[in-house]
């Protein structure tokens, strides 16, 4: 039985640790548990060192080529600059660096695990791709105002901008589309290249009143003008080409200084009767000068001494350069010669003649021009074959004769 326990205050060791310090020196220290009451007469034990101290520390530190501790005199384990940890494995990263992003793997360093970047590992890597975006964590592309899609790669057009007429290229704008056009691309646009024509639907020129052609370039001229000879720039008018003039440009041009003379074509001077010369400015007056040249009424033209001086159109019935030949004028409707009833003789060619008039100017010649006899007329009977209605009122019809033979016949049979 042991004596009376006196009262006495003993402390406990619990726990003990090296603190690192700033000027590398550890320092221990100890928790106090609580207060034992020992016996009277007993002294306070030997310090209780756990086994790994003890192993840590009776090699010498030299003998541990990766240990980062030294042993003091009292056998206890004290950690080089950089390193914690019960013996002293764990290096003290660089100051600031994340502890849950980063790590290190020997003192004053930081190095920052996947997904993260940064001299402290405080940033996140964003989602490979991501063109307009950021990330909170990291592999992560939040994008920026005025962008959306996976990679925040396609911008947010304007508002109103439809999609089906209208792109942009950043946020907020509205560009359009082929065929349309406008701030918003609802109006459509004309076929590229349309002058005067307007549009319904993308694409289309339809041409303006007064206007024609695939792009409503081409005028429409005014009515009856000459698609030949005139033209126009604006609709409803008619330019006439050179060498034509008029109100629809069909009337040629002739030629400059052309007194008495027309044009069939331009620059043409055709001179009118009586007149001659390049610029029709030389009047004939053969015929003044010579009232009696053309004889039977006949009507005196004059003409260039070129072309024999003058030219006499002859009355019906009269022929010759001066109308001094009467002719018999010929029966102007068609009824064929018909056979003397009182003579069966055949009609004689002599008898169709021409009687020459005598000529009274001295000025002519006086040779005489008779016409030429007319040959033989035979009348045949029409053949049986044309149809009576055919020659109605062109060809006179004739009872049939008998020939004198078929009497005779008939004679002799009764």
């Amino acid at each position: 039985m042991l004596p009376p326990i006196l009262a006495c205050l003993s402390l406990f060791i619990g726990h003990r640790e090296l603190v690192p310090m700033n000027n590398g020196i550890a320092i221990g220290t100890t928790t106090i548990f609580g207060l034992v009451v020992l016996p009277f007469g007993f002294a306070a034990g030997p310090r209780y060192v756990p086994k790994w101290k003890k192993q840590a520390c009776e090699i010498p530190a030299s003998q541990h080529p990766n240990s980062h501790y030294v042993c003091d005199e009292a056998g206890e384990v004290k950690c080089l600059l950089g390193w914690t940890g019960d013996l002293c494995d764990v290096p003290i990263c660089r100051k600031g660096c994340d502890p849950l992003q980063g790590f290190c793997r020997r003192p004053g360093e930081c190095r920052c695990k996947i997904g993260f970047y940064g001299e402290l590992c405080d940033k996140c890597v964003a989602l490979p791709g991501c063109q307009h975006g950021r990330c909170n964590v990291s592999f992560e592309c939040a994008c920026d105002p005025g962008w959306k899609g996976l990679f925040c790669s396609e911008p947010i057009c304007a508002q109103d901008c439809l999609p089906s007429q209208g792109y942009c290229n950043k946020p907020g704008e509205c560009r359009c589309r082929l065929g349309w056009q406008g701030p918003r691309c609802k109006q459509c646009a004309v076929l590229p290249g349309c002058v005067h024509g307007t549009c319904q639907g993308p694409l289309e020129c339809r041409c303006e009143p007064g206007w024609t052609g695939l792009l409503c370039q081409t005028p429409i001229c005014a009515a009856g003008c000459s698609k030949e000879h005139g033209g126009c720039r604006r609709p409803d008018t008619c330019r006439c080409r050179v060498g034509w003039k008029g109100k629809n440009c069909t009337e040629c041009v002739p030629y400059p200084g052309c007194l008495h003379g027309s044009c069939k074509r331009p620059w043409e001077c055709r001179c009118e009767s009586g007149w001659s010369g390049d610029l029709c400015d030389e009047k004939l007056t053969y015929c003044e000068d010579h009232s009696d040249v053309c004889r039977n009424n006949g009507t005196c033209v004059s003409m260039t001494p070129e072309d024999g001086d003058y030219r006499c159109i002859c009355p019906i019935g009269y022929m010759g350069r001066q109308c001094q030949i009467k002719t018999t004028v010929p029966s102007t409707e068609l009824t064929p010669p018909m056979p003397d009833p009182g003579s069966n003789s055949p009609i004689d060619p002599q008898s169709v003649s021409v009687e020459p008039e005598p000529v009274e100017n001295e000025n002519v010649s006086e040779e005489t021009e008779t016409a030429e006899p007319l040959g033989p007329i035979a009348i045949t009977d029409p053949p049986s074959t044309i149809d009576p209605s055919a020659t109605a009122g062109k060809w006179p019809t004739e009872p049939p004769t008998d020939s004198p033979s078929t009497e005779d016949d008939e004679e002799n049979e009764t």
